[in-house]
Order: structure tokens, then C-alpha cells, then sequence
């Protein structure tokens, strides 16, 4: 591989002129010396040291992005959109994995630092214990590496997220409308503050329209196919059974649909099912599922725009929230009149 040394003899300059034409130094550099250094990068097929140009710039042009779940569509999609922002600005990005572990995440957050990122998006909501994890983040926070959240977060400022307290209220106020009143919401791992976001909105709706908050109406979730199916299997065990169920993601939901057909539930006849995310999924299942649609590509655009303009110097606001769509689909619809 050709070095500066090489482009150098070429172009019959110093290495330090060839340096400050390829990294656009301000230092004045004739535009015949330019352009002969140019001829001979193409002619020599140059690549630069990506390591040796981060000891000069203090830029390592790399992104760490810390997932809950990486086969989870929503982060999926989510990650479809920080890399296309990212690529657009020749930043590189690596995927980490938490599985939702607390220590599995500080030691990825470790990791990110030793590879000295630029900057960290975290594309899940943070749990209401992060003491620990606080201590990574100030660390990493003294190095200047820029940090996003795309989710409520109690530690990280920066944030890009929809309103998810506002939009668990309107889907069970859309369920309520229909004539609901024994609503189910299947929540998700309790720690996180995605899920506490999302049960209050719940309870803000109940409360509006004077229905009694039932805590035996909120069921245990993980945000995943798995927790959905277990969520179908206690409505099915229950005799006083509820007439709708609003699950906090829509892999719980799809989940819980697949089970309640089964076992001969009609959806919505028999009982409503609702979600939230609207990813692709949703649209293709039978019934096709009614759902709070969050624009998941667009909140990794403009969440890796939000730490380009911290690493800029540029102050964005420290929270930017993107509009939510209630999307009424077949799943959901008036409860049977009783018998």
C-alpha cells in the first residue's frame, strides 16, 4: 500500500506538502503542486491510515450505536438509518449488542472509548438505575465523545425520540372510543423507561375517561414475540378476560395475535389487539395490526445529524421530538355486547 513517502517521489514534493493537500490544510499549497500530489494519490492508488490520520485530526471517524436487540426490526430499521447518515459523512459504525444487560452495555460503552469514537448513539431507552452506567458516560463525556439518545434516557441530555408517553395515550384512547373499558396493556422490561413512558400514558387515558386503573390489567413484557405469546396464554387462562390488549411493541402484539388464532380467538370480534412501532410486520399479518407509527429510519437520520452538529461545535437542541401517527388497522374494533 502506497504511503505519503511514496506519493512524495511522485509528485516531487515533501511529505509535508503532500500531508497538507490530502487533509485540506489551510497552509497555502500552488494549485500545479495540488494537483500533481492528486495524480499521483490516483495513480498510486492511495488510502489513507485511517489510524495515523486520527493521531493528527483526534477523529477516528467512527460511531458506536448500543442496541437492546439486533434482531429486533425496530433497531433494525433504526440502524438503517444512522449508517445511511453516517456513510453520507464517511463515518464508519459498529452495531453493539446489549441484549438489555446493564453490564454487557458498560462493556461495550468501555470498548467504544478504548477505539476512541467519535460519538455513541444509543438507539434504546435507558434504565431508571444508571449510577453505574453514569460513571462510564462522564467518562467518556471528559474525552469529548458526543452522545445521542433515541429514547428517554436519564443520563444522556441529547435526545431525538418520539413522544411515547403522548402516543400510549392516544392508542388507548382510540381503544376506549371503541367501547373498551377492561384493557390489557402487555408492558415491557419494567426497568426500562420506554416502558414506563408507555404505561403512563396508558394510565393518563384511563384516568381522563374515569376508568379505574385495574394494576391486574398490566401484564409482564420483554418487548419480544416470546413475551407476547405468554401474554396470550394468561388471556386465555382468565375467566373475567379483558376486551382488548395493547402491547407495548409489535413483536409482543404479533406474538400474542398468533397464539389467540390458534386458539380459535377472533381479532378484533373476540378481543382487540393493538401495538406500537408499526414495523414491517405489522402490515402484513392477518388481521393486520393497529399500531402507534413511529418513524424509525428517520429517528436514526436525524439522531446521527444531532451528534454531527455536536461534533461540529454546533449546539442542537437538547431534545428534538419527531411526530408519531396513529395507525388504525383491522385489529381493533368495537367490543362484543354482552349476551
Amino acid at each position: 500500500m502506497a504511503s505519503i513517502m511514496d506519493l512524495a517521489r511522485r509528485a516531487q514534493v515533501s511529505p509535508t506538502t503532500v500531508s497538507r493537500v490530502l487533509n485540506n490544510s489551510s497552509h497555502p499549497v500552488s494549485e500545479a503542486v495540488r494537483q500533481r500530489v492528486l495524480q499521483a494519490a490516483r495513480e498510486l492508488d492511495y488510502r489513507p491510515n485511517a489510524l495515523a490520520r486520527a493521531m493528527i485530526t483526534r477523529r477516528t471517524q467512527i460511531v458506536g450505536v448500543i442496541v437492546g436487540d439486533s434482531s429486533d426490526p425496530y433497531f433494525s430499521t433504526i440502524v438503517r438509518g444512522i449508517e445511511t447518515e453516517a456513510r453520507a459523512h464517511g463515518y464508519l459504525v459498529i452495531i453493539c449488542n446489549t441484549d438489555r444487560d446493564p453490564l454487557v452495555e458498560q462493556t461495550h460503552l468501555r470498548l467504544l472509548h478504548d477505539y476512541q469514537v467519535d460519538g455513541i448513539i444509543f438507539a434504546g431507552g435507558s434504565r431508571h438505575d444508571c449510577n453505574s452506567l453514569s460513571t462510564v458516560l462522564d467518562e467518556l463525556r471528559q474525552d469529548d465523545v458526543a452522545l445521542v439518545a433515541l429514547n428517554p434516557h436519564t443520563v444522556v441530555a441529547a435526545e431525538v425520540r418520539v413522544d411515547n408517553v403522548a402516543a400510549a395515550r392516544e392508542m388507548t384512547e382510540h381503544l376506549l372510543a371503541l367501547g373498551h373499558r377492561r384493557i390489557a396493556l402487555i408492558g415491557g422490561p419494567e426497568e426500562l423507561t420506554t416502558t414506563a413512558d408507555r404505561l403512563q400514558g396508558y394510565r393518563q387515558a384511563l384516568a381522563a375517561a374515569g376508568v379505574p386503573f385495574d394494576p391486574e390489567l398490566v401484564w409482564p413484557g420483554a418487548f419480544t414475540f416470546e413475551s407476547g405469546v405468554q401474554a396470550a396464554r394468561r388471556y386465555l387462562a382468565t375467566a373475567d378476560r379483558p376486551t382488548a390488549l395493547f402491547a407495548a411493541n409489535d413483536q409482543t402484539a404479533i406474538g400474542a395475535m398468533a397464539v389467540l388464532r390458534q386458539a380459535g380467538i377472533r381479532i378484533p370480534e373476540d378481543v382487540s389487539v393493538a401495538g406500537f412501532d408499526d414495523i414491517e410486520q405489522a402490515r402484513y399479518v392477518f388481521p393486520t395490526l393497529t399500531t402507534i407509527s413511529v418513524p424509525m429510519h428517520r429517528l436514526g437520520v436525524e439522531g446521527m445529524r444531532h451528534l454531527l452538529d455536536q461534533l461540529a461545535g454546533k449546539e442542537p437542541p437538547e431534545l428534538l421530538c419527531l411526530p408519531y401517527c396513529l395507525q388504525i388497522r383491522d385489529s381493533t374494533g368495537p367490543p362484543l355486547a354482552p349476551s
